[in-house]
């Protein structure tokens, strides 16, 4: 007799790291089921005979019911929100009504007393309920992702400068792909998995000036990192990057939080994905064209 395929849910299966989840699980011999949360969004990986998708809304437990039904294992994780807790304690809910046995989550790196991130502390409420109420579990904490640096594309492209309120502090970056990798490989092994924080550190810890030297050599531009306090980042980030206030505060403090407490220099993923993580140099020059300087014209009158 055959043996049957494992199924894996995934939830944000459309983000960063989530898209990367789901095109490795499809080189492996299990289904793997991705959720939107809006039925009309793109597919991160086009369906075929073991890759299909459901759409269910994240306060709807019939929903979530429905996506989990028949689920080995998940996948948990949705984009950071106010509702975040929420969210994904009602992922958690409707997981443990189908019988789902293990739960994979991305989380954040566990809060020292001398710092305090807000976003930090919705992730370890919910890594509470998952550990109370799912048989396995497993804690993914990362620090920073490369891929984040996207975020500051419009300020070096416009402008060539990174701005933050880090001083000449490191802060170690691992690529979304190696998370993924690691996730995977807890999301399918056959042993039991109870893990309550696995650390997530790339290979190398960086300050701001020095990331804003590699972009410079991989762009052959000049890029420059200006340090500011964290009230005009907070207030740069609000008024001229019309963040919304929680997010502006959840970037502040992770730039404090770097400052409070060292962040590894070392990777800590070599033996979780059997290879050496990325090196940051290989995603900037991959990624270089994201950061190569436009006329500020052009990006505010471009195509829409």
């Amino acid at each position: 007799m055959k043996k049957i395929k494992p199924t894996i849910v995934v939830f944000g299966c459309t983000g960063t790291v989530g898209t990367e989840v789901m095109k490795q699980l499809k080189e492996y011999n299990c289904k793997v089921r991705g959720v939107l949360r809006d039925p009309e969004r793109s597919y991160p990986v086009s369906p075929t005979l073991n890759i299909t998708y459901v759409s269910a809304s994240l306060f709807s437990m019939e929903q979530l019911v429905n996506a989990c039904r028949g689920a080995d294992a998940v996948f948990l994780l949705t984009a950071t929100s106010p509702n975040q807790v929420e969210y994904e304690m009602n992922i958690i809910d409707a997981a443990k009504q189908c019988g789902v046995k293990r739960i994979v989550k991305l989380s954040a790196p566990i809060m020292q007393m001398a710092a305090h991130v807000e976003v930090s502390q919705w992730h370890h409420q919910i890594d509470k309920y998952l550990m109370q109420n799912i048989e396995e579990y497993c804690c993914l904490r990362p620090h920073s992702f490369m891929q984040n640096w996207e975020r500051n594309t419009f300020t070096i492209q416009c402008f060539g400068k990174i701005y933050g309120a880090l001083g000449n502090v490191k802060r170690n970056y691992i690529d979304c792909r190696d998370v993924a990798t690691v996730a995977v490989n807890f999301l399918l092994t056959p042993e039991v998995v109870k893990e309550e924080s696995v650390i997530l550190a790339g290979p190398q810890a960086f300050t701001n000036t020095e990331i804003a030297a590699k972009l410079s050599h991989v762009t052959g531009q000049k890029i420059e990192y200006i340090d500011i306090s964290p009230e005009e980042f907070f207030k740069l980030l609000t008024k001229r990057a019309k963040l919304p206030v929680w997010l502006a505060n959840h970037i502040v403090e992770l730039d404090k939080l770097a400052i409070h407490v060292r962040e590894p220099e070392q990777d800590t993923v070599t033996e979780l994905i059997a290879r050496t993580p990325r090196i940051i140099d290989e995603y900037f020059q991959e990624s270089r064209d994201l950061f190569k300087k436009k006329s500020i014209w052009k990006m505010l009158t471009g195509p829409k």
